[in-house]
């Protein structure tokens, strides 16, 4: 695993051997930053990384320009790891918090123009996350806000906010934006 591009490109994750993460490849990490070119610039925006993992995809954000990044995750492990990371690259724009991601979005009142949530593929109750989160007044504030959803490909979701469906071997990636009023 190592960063792709902008300020981190080249920075190479530490070995980690969590059972809890699925670390997004370069290639398929690379698809999806093509595709997002097209819906969102990246300079300057606000990133919200839920079930975070390693740290991996929202710190590619942040190497891109991202002006914040909040990560996270209920692991403690995967809290360690990237507030160890955070620690030896000296971000200061990177906020990593441990917490349930269903009860995260709940409680959220921040603003965010990316949401990123990578679940586990058997999470039971994802098709209630994906609804909290289109359905929170935090999302539909902007309408050029973004949520992009890293699931199994045997998942569809048929909802008038999904824009775009990508499938990268057995990933795919499904994007929202809030419907316009």
């Amino acid at each position: 695993m190592r960063i792709i591009h902008g300020k981190y490109q080249g920075y190479k994750f530490p070995a980690y051997h969590g059972s809890n993460t699925r670390p997004t490849t370069d290639l398929v990490k690379e698809s999806l930053f093509n595709t997002l070119s097209g819906y969102i610039e990246l300079e300057g925006v606000t990133i919200l990384d839920v079930f975070a993992g390693t740290g991996n995809i929202g710190l590619e954000f942040l190497s891109r320009g991202a002006m914040s990044l909040q990560s996270v995750d209920h692991y403690d492990k995967n809290i360690r790891y990237m507030k160890a990371i955070q620690n030896e690259l000296k971000i200061e724009n990177w906020k990593i918090f441990k917490s349930d991601a269903l009860k995260f979005v709940k409680n959220n009142t921040s603003e965010f123009d990316l949401i990123f949530a990578d679940p586990p593929y058997d999470l039971p109750n994802l098709h209630e996350f994906v609804n909290v989160v289109l359905e929170s007044e935090w999302f539909n504030l902007n309408e050029n806000s973004l949520f992009v959803l890293e699931h199994a490909d045997r998942l569809v979701f048929n909802n008038k906010n999904v824009i775009l469906k990508k499938q990268y071997g057995n990933t795919s990636f499904t994007l929202f934006k809030p419907i316009k009023h």
